[in-house]
């Protein structure tokens, strides 16, 4: 029985330090976008948006389905945004990446 908890607990946190380390990507990702235009950003946005989402899907819960949509929604607002906008927009997003993550 022990070792049965031992080995959850072991995955578990295998689990959420994937989690963290996506987490970071993510953000250096995101401050990578608001710098970038065109396809470049494009391309960038779509890869993001797609990490977000898996990410959500791991979740599988119905409360996150609204917050993902509202970050990708700005992920894609962040594409056609420059300049100090851009970077504002994009410190948001990276705490609402966060803040999703935490409920996990």
């Amino acid at each position: 029985m022990a070792k049965a908890v031992e080995t959850e607990t072991k995955e578990t946190s295998k689990k959420g330090f994937d989690i963290q380390g996506k987490i970071g990507k993510l953000g250096d990702d995101v401050d990578s976008l608001a710098k970038k235009t065109g396809d470049e950003a494009s391309k960038l946005a779509k890869s993001i948006n797609g990490e977000i989402k898996s990410l959500s899907g791991e979740i599988k819960s119905i409360d996150v389905k609204e917050e993902v949509k509202s970050i990708t929604g700005r992920v894609e607002k962040l594409v056609d945004t420059t300049g100090d906008s851009a970077k504002k927009l994009a410190s948001d997003i990276k705490a609402d990446i966060k803040k999703l993550m935490e409920k996990i």
